[in-house]
């Protein structure tokens, strides 16, 4: 398996995470055209388009955040690791909500200023 191989495709819809190694079975998949894995979230870059699977990049892509779109749907914000582009992914109802959770708080973790400048000077 090449270094940028994250989802084995396995034939039947199903795949296998190769970055925490569970499996996706196709009645959780929900979607022919489903590439991320809803534990760890971790995709693959393998659309142009959405379902097309016509990328010759086919690099890792590490989910960066959350995008809700106006109707208040969530996508997940993937970046590719081996070209860099940004791609939305529509969280599916088996996603993980711990690690959905996780990457939308990450930015109030990660302030890139100190927190003082928000309290007044005053540490809370």
């Amino acid at each position: 398996m090449s270094r940028h191989s994250v989802i084995h495709h396995t034939g039947d819809d199903s795949f296998l995470c190769v970055k925490c190694g569970r499996g996706v079975g196709p009645a959780q998949t929900g979607t022919r055209n489903r590439n991320h894995c809803p534990h760890c979230l971790t995709s693959l870059h393998v659309d142009l388009r959405p379902g097309d699977r016509r990328s010759g990049c086919r690099g890792p892509m590490e989910a960066i955040g959350v995008y809700v779109q106006p109707k208040g749907e969530w996508s997940i914000i993937h970046r590719c690791t081996s070209c860099g582009v940004l791609k939305l992914n529509r969280i599916g109802p088996d996603d993980c909500e711990a690690a959905l959770m996780t990457l939308a708080a990450r930015p109030l973790t990660r302030l890139p200023f100190p927190l003082e400048v928000l309290t007044g000077g005053v540490r809370p």
